[in-house]
């Protein structure tokens, strides 16, 4: 089964999403994917032909993302609360949440915000946010470069050193086409999310990943946020920032026993 479809949320933006599965969705879990920022739901493709099997995989366009429509209020609480409409008007029977860089984030704070509904989080290359961090590098680089020129340096930082350059195209392929003002914006809000205020809510086994060679969160970072999310942390050898893209195969050999040992709240 592929759906390609929209959810008006509570927030009025149109959320465009993609379900994948079994007719009947299955006997495992749903899953749940949120795409890192300046990305788009596609990036998670890699991860499909093994788990549709047997589950449903729903893949979402954060506003501002894919085809999604743009929103004058970019944050982590608005993603947030698009995430858990779409979850909600789908009628998912229990399920787990997966995330990218900031998607790890919100996948974080939908497990908070769907304690009954979500039976496992993972966040990967995802960070605990420092709402002071407003004035970054790569702000100042989007204002010195086309938008085209920008993704072209950041899809190569954000895979491992030495990747192949099919791999960095197919990065640069996914990256925001919303213009300018909305990747600033983006970016902005990113900058300034912080996920303290969900963290201690979390009830459900977490999983926190980073790459060996991650750039934009370190391992540093990464083990921080497990430690504040009081969840499971490990590194994976030899990947960047985008394990979902560089290595599917080896991210799934983390995520399944993961997904298996998760069981629904008694």
């Amino acid at each position: 089964m592929l759906r390609h479809q929209t959810v008006r949320t509570r927030r009025g933006n149109d959320i465009a999403f993609t379900v994948i599965g079994p007719p009947g969705g299955g006997t495992e879990p749903p899953v749940f994917f949120v795409h890192p920022i300046n990305l788009r739901k596609e990036c998670w493709l890699g991860l499909v032909p093994r788990l549709a099997n047997d589950r449903l995989c729903v893949a979402i366009d954060l506003t501002g993302h894919g085809e999604s429509n743009d929103d004058p209020d970019f944050s982590l609480a608005a993603w947030t609360s698009d995430c858990v409409d779409v979850a909600t008007a789908l009628g998912l029977p229990p399920f787990h949440v997966v995330g990218g860089s900031l998607g790890g984030t919100i996948a974080l704070c939908v497990a908070a915000d769907l304690p009954d509904q979500v039976l496992s989080a993972t966040a990967m290359g995802a960070y605990l946010g420092d709402p002071g961090d407003g004035d970054s590098e790569l702000l100042g680089m989007v204002e010195r470069h086309t938008v085209e020129d920008l993704f072209a340096i950041l899809a190569r930082e954000a895979v491992a050193p030495g990747s192949p350059d099919t791999l960095i195209a197919t990065v640069q392929h996914q990256t925001n086409r919303h213009g300018k003002e909305i990747v600033r914006a983006v970016l902005k809000a990113a900058n300034a999310a912080d996920a303290s205020t969900w963290l201690p809510r979390l009830r459900r086994p977490t999983l926190i990943l980073t790459g060996e060679h991650d750039a934009s969160c370190t391992p540093a970072d990464a083990e921080r946020l497990a430690a504040a999310a009081g969840g499971r942390y490990e590194v994976l050898d030899g990947l960047g920032h985008l394990p979902m893209l560089e290595a599917p195969e080896t991210l799934l050999r983390v995520l399944l026993p993961h997904f298996a040992g998760a069981r629904p709240a008694s």
